[in-house]
C-alpha cells in the first residue's frame, strides 16, 4: 500500500482484530473505553501523520522538529486521554490501562515505520 493514510487504517484494524482474537482466547474482558481508545489512536495518528506528511518529501531543514513535535502532542494527548479516565472513571481498570499504554507504544511505533519507509523511498529515489 502506497497510501499512508490507508496504512494507518489498515494497522487499526489489525490490531482490532488481533484484540478480538486474543479475547476470544484469553478469559479477559475489556472495558468498552478500550474500544473508543482504539479509534482515538487511530484518528491521532492520521491527524498527526496529516500535520508531518507535507514536511517529509520536502527538502524542510525544520522536519525533525515538527516530528518530534508531533511525538510530543501524541504524548500529552495520550496522557490527557488516560488521566480523563482515572479521574472520572469510577473502575480504575488495569487490563485497561495496560491496553492503553500498549495501544501507544504500537501507534508510536507504526508512525515511525511509516516515517522511515518513506525516508527510505526518498533516498534510494535520491542515490540514482
Amino acid at each position: 500500500m502506497k497510501n499512508s493514510y490507508l496504512q494507518i487504517i489498515a494497522f487499526g484494524v489489525l490490531l482490532c482484530v488481533s484484540t478480538i482474537a486474543t479475547l476470544n482466547i484469553s478469559s479477559y474482558q475489556l472495558p468498552i473505553i478500550s474500544w473508543y481508545a482504539l479509534v482515538y489512536f487511530t484518528f491521532m495518528t492520521l491527524g498527526l501523520h496529516y500535520l508531518v506528511a507535507p514536511y517529509i518529501s520536502s527538502k524542510n531543514k525544520n522536519f525533525i522538529n515538527i516530528f518530534l513535535g508531533t511525538l510530543g502532542i501524541r504524548m500529552l494527548l495520550s496522557l490527557a486521554f488516560l488521566l480523563l479516565y482515572l479521574l472520572f472513571s469510577s473502575n480504575k481498570d488495569l487490563t485497561f490501562i495496560s491496553y492503553y499504554l500498549l495501544l501507544y507504544l504500537f501507534f508510536a511505533g507504526f508512525e515511525i515505520y511509516l516515517l522511515l519507509s518513506k525516508l527510505r523511498a526518498d533516498l534510494k529515489k535520491g542515490s540514482k
